[in-house]
């Protein structure tokens, strides 16, 4: 399956830890899995749980805009996208959870 989690919430929320158990179940269960990370979500760019994720084969995106309005410098694993790469992704998956 094709699953997609957007993320617009802090690192400090409950759903981050919502984000990261089903990211995991879906790693688990051979899951083609992408996470895009906008608004206060690309807070979360600064977890290092994330890492382990994407080391795990999770495709992680950030809207670019977002992170240089929050003066973010995200990791090398995570890729720069655009709200126009978010319509891109949920349109290419089975399944599309978002975290608010």
């Amino acid at each position: 399956m094709k699953l997609l989690i957007i993320m617009a919430n802090n690192p400090y929320s409950s759903d981050f830890n919502t984000m990261v158990k089903l990211a995991e179940s879906s790693l688990k269960r051979k899951d083609k899995l992408s996470i895009f990370f906008m608004g206060n979500g690309v807070y979360c760019l600064t977890h290092e749980k994330l890492k382990e994720l994407s080391e795990k084969g999770a495709k992680l995106y950030y809207c670019a805009h977002n992170a240089e309005q929050r003066k973010i410098t995200p990791p090398t694993f995570a890729e720069s996208s655009s709200m126009y790469g978010l319509s891109k992704l949920i349109a290419d998956s089975e399944k599309v959870i978002h975290l608010v």
